[in-house]
């Protein structure tokens, strides 16, 4: 079992989503983050639930240096709740659709089920999630 395998099982059922994952040699690093924005609490708790899985210690068997984060404000958006979060910000949004800017910049006005609609200059863009390839949030 790999180490991202068994971060989803302990996270699963929680309100907790596995942004990224990296390991390399005995040094793991995540960025968590939940659909309110995470708390130092919760990833206090996750680190310490994580560690003391039996799992971790057979997959690291000199021990591991593990790191959890909260993705930082230069941090691609991947997931639909956090462009909800960022309604009224402005994003850059990296695609490849023909016929619209790339990237393309805007202010979130929505987040729906499968559509992040930014608005700009030269009116609404709509970006199904699927062909967005990152969104940044435009830090002035």
């Amino acid at each position: 079992m790999v180490l991202s395998e068994i971060l989803e099982e302990i996270i699963t059922g929680s309100e907790v989503f596995l942004v990224d994952c990296t390991a390399s040699g005995d040094h793991a690093k995540l960025v968590v983050d939940t659909i309110e924005g995470i708390t130092l609490n919760e990833i206090s708790q996750l680190t310490r639930t994580i560690k003391q899985d039996p799992r971790i210690g057979e997959l690291f068997h000199g021990g591991i240096r593990l790191e959890v984060t909260s993705p930082g404000i230069d941090f691609p958006m991947t997931e639909r709740f956090q462009y909800e979060r960022n309604v009224g910000r402005q994003v850059r949004i990296y695609h490849e659709l023909d016929g619209i800017p790339n990237p393309a910049e805007g202010r979130v006005v929505s987040a729906e089920k499968s559509v992040v609609t930014i608005e700009n200059k030269k009116g609404l863009l709509l970006f199904r999630f699927g062909d967005i390839e990152k969104g940044l949030i435009v830090i002035r």
